[in-house]
């Protein structure tokens, strides 16, 4: 069975995209994997920044802040002044990003102890002084002052960290409190890949005091970059939350027991399922690169240097951001670090503005296989369809397409996988290609390779295109046919005579390539070159219905070409020493039915035209010559092309013919031939023939004089039938004498 051209390659591209999609998707890569990160970096870039809203800000300790405040890390008390001062600001939620585990103890308990026991034994008003800076040593506690003023605050949040290597510690009884507490139905099995043995939590007295805690653990991708944050992670049987959740919940007034944790498919905050991937990680959509999110120096908020709305109504994070500090990681935006408690504001932000993105969420995955098979089938049939020299197109359209609709889907929060999908699109198009290359277009090819000569490229490529329009051994239809020749070309010769060289370019790129050039423009077939001879018609491999007026118009355009190749061989001629010989040419043009095709024998063959209609047109060439015109069209050529400026020359019977057939020559286009001068012109010229055949001699004279005075560039014709109108005055050619004027030259 033969199928049609285009639905086989459409069929090939199908099944090779869908096996290379199948066989990609079966594979855990970590060079695809990272492929497709890149690919995720990239969208990020194209959609541009989304700016977060104005619900978050971050506070960092900066290099100002340490300069002003001193060495890293800074005493408790300083945070806890920030809390006092984001309270009075209206902060609605203050997020701690920095991990209290270890205690502040600027002196030991024995120390304290010991200041304690000697300031009560201190009595009297000479001992105050002393007695007051014993006891301020005795009760210098930063961990309890700030756990005092978040007690106080009562909006303050703490972060805990996971630990996942070491012996397996219980973690403190506090945690439980953050732990979901409300399970909802989930028919998807979850898979954790975070395993924690151990939990490291703040001092317990700011435990204690926190409005909440949540870990701040972050989720790295196989190449190092820190895509997702994990929203429940199992530890000590229960499921705790990261502190971006608690931050959320807290901020839109959820009570922290309402909110469900849906396993392997996302959490409930109120009414909003945020989805996650089975590990329950949620890709972070980063509003933008690294100062997207408000963001300003712990020094200017202690010093109250900042606008007092700054933070009314706000979530605050409060970390650390300086030189030597390890919190911080490229974003997908470009490569400038970004702090870790301005990736929480990004994470924190997403939760509040319902804005997430999902990585190929069901029924993504088998939609995706349909999209491609679909994409697949269309770039087949394109690629085996289109020219050649279009074939880029529909080649790489399906990858464009897909990577366009990728792109849109991510606008809109869907991360849909391209890398798999662009390489088996990949695939099936270079398929196709090869097949194409390697057994559908070798017939194609010889095709080209037979008529890249003779037509011109588009027509080339359509007959490729459509073989089956090329009857091989020959076929009858209309042509219009062309000779053109070189009048003088033995003087032109002899002053070559020692630089036969320069006679070959002269002929070949002086006069044939660029006539040759103005033929193959107006869709005509070169057929042969016969020494400075052209040989060339219309219609045929592929149909032109309008045959005659591109003969005649190339032929007009061959003689414009022809004055400005004499003005350069001319200035060549002046150049090199040599006596300028003008090209002059004459052309033949003739319309009828003839055999065309590949003609020869088995070993040689070439494609070329045959018939009556040929002859004559070689005729009509030589006439040009005999009636000093430069253009002479056959009857039928005028007939099939009447909008022309063309004028009758007589009835001829040319040599080796007996009929005689009507002649005329062609002088201007469509526009010419409907200006009142040429029409003036043409009635002249008419009535001269007319009385010209009625053996008018008087009348026929005086209508030439007429026409000598409009026709100047038919001086020449006008002069040969003065010559003979005079000789049948003298000798009246008798009664049966029917006008026809019989050539005895070629």
């Amino acid at each position: 069975m033969t199928w049609p051209r285009g639905i086989r390659e459409a069929g090939l591209a199908l099944i090779v995209a869908a096996t290379a999609l199948l066989g990609l998707n079966s594979r855990d890569s970590a060079l695809l994997r990272g492929m497709e990160t890149a690919s995720l970096d990239l969208r990020f870039r194209l959609r541009g920044a989304r700016p977060p809203g104005p619900e978050v800000a971050v506070v960092l300790v900066d290099d100002r802040s340490l300069a002003a405040l001193g060495r890293w890390p800074l005493s408790r008390r300083l945070f806890g002044k920030a809390v006092d001062t984001l309270d009075r600001a209206g902060a609605k939620v203050i997020v701690f990003d920095l991990l209290f585990a270890e205690p502040e103890e600027p002196v030991s308990s024995e120390v304290r102890s010991t200041a304690r026991a000697a300031a009560g034994a201190l009595s009297g008003p000479e001992t105050e002084a002393l007695r007051k800076a014993l006891e301020q040593i005795a009760s210098d506690q930063p961990d309890v002052d700030l756990a005092r003023r978040i007690k106080t605050s009562g909006k303050v949040l703490v972060p805990i960290a996971f630990a996942f290597q070491g012996p397996a510690e219980e973690g403190p009884s506090i945690l439980s409190e953050s732990a979901y507490q409300q399970l909802d139905p989930s028919p998807i099995e979850p898979s954790f890949p975070l395993q924690p043995v151990s939990v490291v939590s703040p001092v317990p007295v700011i435990a204690e005091a926190a409005t909440g805690l949540g870990h701040v653990n972050i989720a790295y991708d196989r190449d190092g970059a820190p895509r997702y944050d994990y929203l429940a992670v199992p530890f000590s049987g229960d499921f705790l939350p990261s502190l971006p959740v608690r931050v959320a919940a807290n901020y839109l007034g959820l009570p922290w027991p309402e909110v469900g944790l849906v396993l392997g498919q996302g959490i409930r905050l109120g009414a909003t399922l945020v989805p996650t991937d089975p590990g329950m990680r949620l890709l972070v959509n980063y509003r933008g690169p690294r100062g997207t999110v408000p963001t300003y120096s712990l020094i200017d908020l202690l010093a109250d240097r900042l606008e007092k709305d700054a933070f009314t109504e706000r979530i605050v994070v409060l970390g650390a951001s300086f030189l030597g500090i390890s919190d911080t990681n490229v974003a997908p935006f470009d490569n400038t670090p970004m702090p870790g408690s301005e990736r929480m504001a990004h994470i924190i932000d997403s939760l509040i503005q319902h804005d997430f993105i999902r990585e190929n969420p069901a029924p993504w995955p088998l939609a995706t296989i349909g999209l491609v098979a679909l994409l697949a089938i269309a770039g087949g049939f394109g690629t085996a369809v289109v020219p050649t020299r279009l074939v880029a197109l529909p080649a790489a359209a399906p990858v464009l397409a897909w990577g366009a609709g990728a792109q849109a889907a991510f606008v809109e929060g869907l991360w849909l996988s391209f890398v798999n999908p662009a390489i088996s699109l990949i695939a099936a198009t270079l398929t196709v290609l090869l097949f194409r290359y390697g057994l559908v277009d070798v017939q194609r090819r010889r095709v080209q390779a037979a008529f890249r000569h003779y037509l011109a490229p588009d027509l080339v490529d359509e007959l490729a295109q459509h073989p089956e329009r090329l009857q091989l051994g020959g076929e009858t239809r209309a042509l219009t046919v062309m000779f053109s020749d070189i009048r003088g070309f033995t003087s032109i010769s002899e002053t070559f005579k020692s630089n036969p060289q320069g006679l070959s370019r002269l002929i070949n790129r002086g006069f044939l390539s660029p006539m040759t050039a103005l033929i193959m423009a107006r869709r005509g077939t070169i057929d042969k070159y016969m020494g400075d001879c052209i040989m060339a018609f219309w219609n045929a491999p592929l149909d032109d219905p309008g045959h005659a007026d591109h003969a005649c118009e190339s032929a007009l355009a061959m003689v414009c070409e022809l004055d400005r190749i004499n003005i350069e061989l001319e200035r060549e001629a002046e150049s090199d020493g040599r006596v300028f010989h003008p090209i002059h040419i004459g052309i033949g043009l003739n319309t009828g039915e003839c055999v065309v095709g590949n003609m020869g024998s088995d070993e040689r063959f070439a494609y070329t035209a045959m018939g009556d209609a040929v002859n004559l047109a070689s005729r009509l060439e030589g006439q040009s010559k005999n009636y000093h015109v430069t253009i002479v069209l056959g009857e039928e050529t005028r007939a099939a092309a009447p909008s022309w400026a063309a004028l009758e020359l007589d009835l001829i019977a040319v040599k080796g013919k007996q009929d005689a057939v009507r002649i005329y020559t062609l002088l201007g286009d469509a526009e010419r031939a409907q200006s009142p001068e040429f029409r003036s012109h043409a009635e002249r010229h008419d009535r001269m023939l007319a009385a010209y055949r009625a053996q008018d001699w008087t009348a026929a004279h005086a209508a030439l004089c007429e026409c000598r005075c409009r026709g100047a560039e038919l001086a020449g014709f006008y002069d040969l039938y003065e010559e003979r109108i005079a000789e049948y005055a003298a000798n009246p050619p008798g009664a049966d004498w029917d006008g026809v004027f019989v050539a005895e030259t070629k």
